[in-house]
């Protein structure tokens, strides 16, 4: 594998420290508050040889977004071979993609790209199809831990993001502590909020980084053209406050330990003519 270039990131942390030193006039007014908040937690890090060796997973649930697809993969392989600290990063990207035939179902195909990818990692990134790393972090996770601060195309505020998802990083263990996400929602939305709820009830922890992502213009499944919840979000809506009534045993009863799937068929992304043995793209049925 590639080293940790050790002595790039330590100089990249103390350019860095200039740049915070500069003060206001640092940064345009435009995005000035974004850019200082986010190199200003970028110093709040050591670097650890280790977090870059480990074993990552990155899953992207998928189906019917090839002009998406099309971008992300050629943007993510090229961020991890050229940027100083990911290109350290063993890794491999899992396309599950979800057979025709049923409503899209995001908790468990998430589940199912997860089952067939985590005998090789350490720790799994749940990552949209339609996010563009731009500055991030993908280093090992000991947490629960969004990757995304800046981008999120549905948020409405300036301010950092809290979202649970478009990318969402756990360690191996943790995943399979909380079983994975929930496979009830069948639609849109609701099943990052359950996940929230798993690991808020397994006493785990939840980390953030200053990630920024370029979201690719998508529709918005979940609303009406007025901006209105549709009927499959009312459903999913209906399902996680059904949840959430009975408590405790209302999250984590079932997930990944019950779900029902079998692979069709797996092939490896090809780039100019080239095979790219750690991107594998996995045609599932969800049963």
């Amino acid at each position: 594998g590639v080293e940790l270039d050790v002595d790039a990131a330590q100089r990249l942390h103390r350019h860095l420290a200039h740049f915070v030193d500069l003060g206001e006039g640092a940064c345009s007014e435009d995005g000035g508050n974004r850019h200082r908040w986010q190199v200003r937690h970028a110093l709040d890090f050591s670097i650890d040889p280790d977090d870059y060796a480990a074993r990552l997973a990155i899953v992207i649930p998928y189906r019917d977004r090839e002009q998406h697809l099309s971008r992300l993969i050629p943007h993510l392989v090229t961020f991890f071979e050229r940027d100083r600290l990911a290109r350290a990063i063993p890794y491999e990207i899992h396309i599950a993609e979800q057979a025709p035939g049923r409503p899209f179902n995001r908790g468990a195909i998430k589940n199912a790209g997860f089952a067939v990818a985590h005998a090789n990692a350490d720790y799994v990134v749940f990552h949209d199809v339609d996010y563009l790393p731009i500055w991030a972090d993908y280093s090992l996770v000991h947490e629960p831990t969004s990757l995304i601060t800046w981008g999120v195309q549905e948020e409405s505020s300036e301010g950092p993001s809290n979202t649970p998802g478009c990318a969402l990083a756990l360690p191996v263990d943790d995943f399979v502590r909380i079983n994975g996400y929930s496979n009830d929602y069948w639609e849109w939305g609701f099943e990052d909020v359950d996940l929230q709820q798993r690991i808020r009830l397994a006493g785990l922890g939840w980390s953030r980084r200053p990630g920024t992502f370029m979201p690719m213009p998508h529709e918005h499944h979940g609303v009406t053209s007025e901006g209105k919840a549709n009927s499959g979000t009312q459903r999913t809506r209906a399902i996680y406050l059904a949840k959430g009534a009975q408590g405790t045993a209302g999250f984590g009863g079932e997930g990944l330990s019950t779900l029902g799937f079998r692979v069709e068929r797996t092939v490896q992304w090809v780039r100019n003519g080239v095979p790219l043995p750690q991107v594998l793209h996995h045609h599932i049925v969800l049963e």
